[in-house]
């Protein structure tokens, strides 16, 4: 007997509508994952379009700044008197390092999305894929802790009310990867499958940096200086050091290598289309970039001798998403 007919004879035989109602939905449904489904396309062998919508969002994602970092004091450019500038030992030799670091947390402030196009091709159960991506990460803040020789000397001159604090804006990563996936064929219309893949990708945020030092009232006492007091004579260059900002901002789109591992489950709708649950973890290597500072110490782009331009290098590592989509897929 057929399941139509089965259907047929329960509804006769039934107390009620709502119950053979009931009772027809649970045949139907078991009649539908009881019988097997000869092609799909997900499992038809040939060229298919896919295309992902949804939502994402990074992983913890370190980053630290490189350059030459001087000691307050020794910024001629502070000094009204150019006889008075320092010219000791302490002030010279400093050479490129790292000066600062950041750990910019999971989650970001701002709207994220996650969406690819791709053409594959599947032959029996293995699928290949070559998809175009884009995963937009957003914004997110994160302290700016120093780091190398002047770490200890630095931490007594920041503001307590705006500590340093460094932010990328604009964050995505567009991907151009190869895919490889099984499908882990069965009976009924949902087809799970797992996947890897690799290839190129770029790296696309915007990063600022802020480090406002404090006030003669708050106790601005670099090393070198004096502690601010009623009866003592601050130096000239602290006077003008107190208060000051070094600021830099950075656009970056670097290229780098990125791998990704896939997850999911496909529901087959008919023999050419497919509704799909996708999930997607990717990681890249490092990228770096240099720039220069917008402000050092409130005047111009310049190291301490009033010449040479500020610099820095800005390398950011661990850097990791993960997503979530709907895809929908189309057997050609």
């Amino acid at each position: 007997m057929s399941a139509n007919e089965q259907i047929a004879r329960f509804l006769e035989a039934g107390p009620t509508t709502c119950a053979r109602l009931a009772a027809a939905v649970v045949l139907v449904a078991a009649g539908w994952f009881a019988v097997p489904v000869a092609a799909s396309a997900q499992g038809r062998d040939g060229f298919y379009l896919r295309g992902d919508f949804g939502d994402s969002d990074a992983l913890t994602m370190r980053a630290r700044m490189e350059g030459i970092d001087e000691p307050t004091r020794c910024d001629r450019l502070l000094y009204p008197d150019p006889a008075t500038v320092p010219r000791d030992p302490a002030c010279s030799g400093y050479a490129p390092g790292v000066f600062a670091t950041m750990e910019f947390d999971r989650g970001a402030e701002t709207m994220t999305s996650a969406t690819a196009l791709a053409l594959g091709y599947s032959r029996g159960r293995l699928r290949v894929e070559a998809e175009l991506s884009n995963t937009v990460l957003g914004g997110t803040s994160a302290p700016m802790s120093d780091a190398g020789q002047l770490a200890e000397e630095r931490g007594h001159e920041w503001s307590a009310v705006e500590q340093p604090q460094a932010r990328i804006s604009g964050f995505s990563v567009s991907d151009l990867f190869v895919n490889v996936l099984l499908d882990f064929s069965n009976s009924s219309r949902f087809t799970p499958f797992l996947g890897a893949g690799g290839g190129i990708s770029t790296v696309i945020l915007a990063f600022e940096g802020l480090r406002v030092r404090r006030t003669l009232a708050d106790g601005f006492a670099p090393t070198g200086g004096v502690a601010p007091a009623m009866d003592t004579v601050v130096p000239a260059w602290q006077m003008r050091a107190a208060g000051t900002a070094d600021r830099m901002s950075l656009p970056m789109a670097e290229s780098t290598l990125g791998t990704n591992l896939i997850g999911g489950l496909a529901f087959d709708a008919n023999d050419r289309f497919n509704i799909v649950l996708r999930w997607r973890y990717a990681r890249y290597r490092d990228v770096r970039k240099s720039g220069k500072w917008d402000l050092v110490r409130s005047h111009g782009p310049v190291l301490a001798d009033g010449r040479t331009p500020a610099t820095f290098g800005l390398a950011l590592s661990d850097i990791a998403s993960y997503s979530g989509a709907i895809s929908f897929v189309y057997g050609l």
